[in-house]
């Protein structure tokens, strides 16, 4: 209730008393008007009519928002398009307000930014109907179906240099697959392990051995590549747009476009979220896990416990791991472990470290980097650079 309705009402019954102590029926019959104004309704029926958006975007672009929205009824409509926090208005308002006597036809027309990833759904259009005296007001919201992307920028990368490791050459782009197409020749029978088709099960030797067994064939291809994204909370270090996590989203998208546009077989594994992405190969695959890391929130595991939750697998393909995170913070035995048996190559991210506490993860950092060198790869990144890592 508005204060006009507050004092509508107070002076109603200001003459309401008065006329019962007067006796006036003339001030008993001016008391019904104030309540005759009051009653008057704030009404208006909203529907969207027509919408157009661009539905993707990346990181810092613009991407425009046309919303109509047709009114019916009377009173003050004001429209709002709700955004989220760190959404930049470019051009137009998100905002609007009318008149209504009838009918009329609102719009909504403006430009924002992005400035972090993520999958958005801008479904909420906030109303406020108030009445022709102001002195009531009615909120709700109506439904918008306005959903927009925003992506991470592909960083191009040239090479990636040699990385140490126990493969057949030290660089995934020479190196034969693991698995890949099968060929005609054959190799062994082994366990089945999720993944494999099931047109390769042996149903004889399972019969015999009471588990599922497949035939394995000499496979053709380049070497598989696994990236692993850290999302511990220890990776939101930073602001809400440039923090550890986003930068490491970022690495993970370029290089999963990189090798998948080489023919690798990528998989991904998001530590924190146990979001897996077995190893698969082309365009496809790339979508597959840039959608992946779009959805990236976050969450609590053990890189330790991560690699061993993909141990198997990692066996079976043999891949080139490479794992992003902050090596001063995170628990890297298993990885140190796993280097003696697959190339390994370590992002170590930095530089939103500052003061003392720098210094301190800093000094850790270089002692970690120079431990996991001594049995694999490792590249330290800092995240204010926009030159390439590799």
């Amino acid at each position: 209730m508005r204060k006009a309705a507050v004092r509508l009402s107070k002076t109603a019954l200001m003459l309401a008393v008065l006329g019962i102590v007067l006796t006036s029926k003339e001030l008993l019959a001016l008391s019904v008007m104030p309540l005759l104004f009051l009653a008057i309704p704030s009404a208006a029926g909203l529907r969207v009519i027509e919408r157009s958006f661009d539905s993707q975007s990346f990181v810092g672009d613009g991407f425009s928002v046309s919303i109509t929205v047709e009114a019916r009824g009377f009173g003050i409509i004001r429209l709002r398009h709700r955004l989220p926090a760190h959404f930049e208005l470019a051009e137009g308002s998100n905002v609007t307000e009318g008149s209504v006597f009838g009918k009329k036809i609102m719009r909504i027309s403006y430009r924002a930014i992005a400035t972090r990833r993520g999958v958005y759904r801008l479904e909420k259009i906030e109303y406020e109907v108030e009445n022709p005296l102001s002195t009531f007001v009615r909120r709700g919201e109506i439904q918008a179906d306005v959903s927009v992307e925003v992506k991470h920028r592909v960083v191009k990368i040239s090479k990636v240099g040699a990385i140490r490791g126990r493969a057949k050459s030290p660089v995934p782009d020479i190196d034969i697959a693991r698995i890949g197409v099968p060929g005609t020749d054959f190799r062994e029978i082994r366990e089945y392990l999720p993944g494999d088709s099931i047109k390769f099960v042996n149903w004889k030797a399972s019969a015999r051995r009471g588990r599922l067994m497949v035939n394995q064939y000499e496979v053709e291809g380049k070497k598989a590549v696994w990236i692993f994204v850290d999302s511990n909370p220890y990776m939101l270090h930073g602001t809400t747009v440039k923090n550890y996590l986003e930068s490491a989203i970022e690495i993970a998208t370029s290089l999963a476009y990189h090798y998948t546009s080489k023919q690798h077989k990528v998989g991904l594994y998001v530590i924190g979220e146990r979001r897996i992405l077995h190893p698969d190969i082309g365009g496809r695959q790339f979508r597959r896990i840039s959608r992946a890391l779009l959805e990236v929130d976050g969450g609590v595991e053990d890189v330790t416990e991560a690699i061993q939750a993909c141990k198997k697998l990692i066996m079976l393909h043999k891949p080139l791991v490479i794992l992003i995170t902050r090596v001063e913070r995170a628990k890297l035995d298993g990885i140190v472990r796993l280097s003696r048996l697959v190339p390994v190559q370590v992002v170590a991210l930095e530089g939103l470290d500052s003061g003392i506490s720098g210094e301190v993860f800093n000094a850790v950092r270089k002692k970690l980097v120079s431990k996991i060198r001594a049995c694999g790869h490792c590249v330290e990144f800092d995240v204010n650079r926009v030159s390439s890592f590799l």
